[in-house]
């Protein structure tokens, strides 16, 4: 990923924690890695719902959405 295109998800985030952009859609979260442009998309419940993570990345994505929601807020 550029780092045009990373500033560019950061500055449109929610929400933006060790290299992790997070996203609030309606009741669930887009996270994105800034570093590798991979994104999951993770349910208000907590579920992981869809991804191109591989498993660390996609259980750091779940954590953090579910350690900071109280953060998130929709813009």
């Amino acid at each position: 990923m550029t780092e045009e295109k990373a500033m560019a998800i950061a500055e449109a985030s929610d929400l933006v924690l060790n290299g992790y952009a997070v996203t609030r859609d309606g009741e669930n979260f887009r996270v994105v890695n800034l570093k590798t442009g991979k994104a999951a998309y993770v349910m208000g419940s907590g579920a992981l719902s869809e991804t191109n993570m591989d498993e660390v990345e996609s259980a750091i994505a779940v954590r953090i959405v579910s350690e900071n929601r109280k953060y998130i807020t929709a813009a």
